[in-house]
């Protein structure tokens, strides 16, 4: 009952923490268990929450032991469907036996139920798979054998590719990938099952790295991203228009890892020319204090979309001081508390999550209950006074949004009737660095044909 209470909770906290939350191949998804699910994991509680809401049956999950203490703690975890497992890296001088864990998952596997287990063991706020375990090939390998292969146990790997994991109103891209059948498996476990196991561990990390953004090395991340930031809409073209928003952003990053891998090893001068010339743009564009993407408009769309952005600004304000007087304390309190709880950034998105669940119900209801005593509000007008706190809270995230891109547009206009050579030579740092990269793609292409 408390499983269901929290999915029900953390799924409608959900809707309202992500801006998009696009889910690729969910009729991939298996209805029933005998399952294990295995997914990267870089945003720490996030990543189960995200998970579980996708999936219709309920979902047991591998934890690290050190979670739980007292009896209350172990009895109301285990509510939350947590199977405890035990790590050398918690104590390392301790002897680790996972017995009663292994033992706890082929029962529950055995009995048709669905785990989720993250094989790289720890949480980073990374863009790449880290090496993963051999636990979930052991576990799903032993279940089947202890039951001679009766029960049809797959695997089903699962990629999530935050936008921004530990911002609120960012996106996340769920991946999924298609089952692995642990049957396929049987003779060559019967022959040799340690080795059977490095064999279905290493088939999870490749297929888990299809289904994420994978970059080596925090220099290519960040590479990575620049040249997406500059060259992502010159891209567009090339992928299938039936795709998700952030399925064609997806294979696109794709694509440009591949390239700068291939160019890393076949041509590192070209990568490190393209990287100083788009190091250089940055810092110019940190020194003018102006965004990538307002460069990409000439003169007259800037000014039309300042004077639009304008005319929302001002239509807007009251909208935006009603809404910033009934949502500032619930919105901020989630930041502060997870700021002051840990410095670690993986955590700050599930705690705010987790705060937000409440602080907004909490505060809408005083609110409500502040308008009814002092205003006299009652019946149909004070429906309507509830039901504009959450919308007024949108529309101020959005009001904030919009000041800050016609900020933008205001300074780049100025430059351009003030310092316009100034712009001039940025623009024609931009266009080079396109030109690069143009021509990086075209021999690219023609290479892999």
């Amino acid at each position: 009952m408390l499983y269901l209470i929290l999915k029900l909770l953390y799924k409608a906290g959900l809707g309202v923490f992500f801006r998009k939350l696009e889910v690729r191949n969910a009729h991939l998804i298996p209805k029933t268990g005998p399952l294990l699910v295995v997914s990267n994991h870089p945003n720490t509680f996030m990543d189960p929450i995200v998970i579980a809401a996708q999936l219709d049956q309920p979902m047991y999950f591998i934890s690290k032991s050190t979670v739980f203490g007292s009896k209350l703690q172990n009895w109301l975890l285990r509510q939350m469907h947590l199977i405890p497992i035990n790590r050398r890296e918690d104590n390392p001088e301790a002897s680790v036996s996972n017995d009663e864990a292994f033992s706890t998952s082929f029962k529950a596997l055995h009995e048709g139920k669905t785990i989720l287990i993250f094989p790289e063991g720890n949480s980073f706020n990374q863009r790449r798979l880290r090496k993963i375990k051999t636990g979930t090939a052991r576990i799903a390998l032993g279940a089947a054998a202890e039951k001679n292969y009766t029960s049809d146990i797959s695997i089903l790997p699962i990629g999530l590719n935050y936008t921004d994991p530990s911002s609120f109103r960012s996106d996340v891209f769920v991946n999924v990938g298609k089952p692995i059948l642990v049957a396929a498996y049987q003779e060559k476990y019967a022959q040799d099952q340690i080795l059977t196991v490095q064999e279905l561990t290493e088939e999870i990390r490749t297929r888990l790295e299809k289904l994420i953004i994978h970059t080596p090395t925090d220099e290519d991340d960040a590479l990575t991203r620049q040249v997406a930031a500059i060259y992502m809409d010159k891209l567009g073209p090339a992928v299938l228009p039936t795709a998700l928003p952030h399925e064609q952003d997806f294979i696109l990053t794709k694509g440009i890892i591949k390239s700068i891998n291939y160019y890393s090893q076949t041509e590192p001068e070209r990568i490190a020319t393209i990287k100083q010339e788009l190091d250089n743009y940055g810092l110019q564009l940190k020194r003018l204090n102006l965004p990538d993407p307002v460069l990409d408009k000439n003169k007259n769309e800037v000014l039309l979309q300042s004077i639009t952005g304008l005319v929302y600004l001002l239509v807007g304000l009251p909208v935006y001081v009603f809404g910033l007087l009934h949502n500032y304390l619930p919105y901020i309190i989630p930041s502060k508390i997870a700021r002051a709880f840990t410095k670690e950034e993986e955590w700050h998105a599930p705690i705010m999550l987790t705060t937000g669940i409440f602080t907004f119900p909490i505060f809408y209801g005083l609110e409500i209950w502040l308008a009814h005593e002092w205003l006299q509000l009652n019946g149909l007008k004070l429906l309507l006074y509830a039901l504009s706190l959450p919308l007024s809270g949108f529309l101020t995230l959005h009001y904030w949004k919009t000041l800050c891109q016609t900020q933008s547009h205001w300074l780049l206009l100025r430059l351009f009737y003030n310092k316009k050579h100034i712009v001039d030579r940025v623009l024609e740092q931009r266009n080079y660095i396109i030109s690069l990269l143009e021509k990086a793609q075209r021999d690219y292409l023609q290479n892999a044909r």
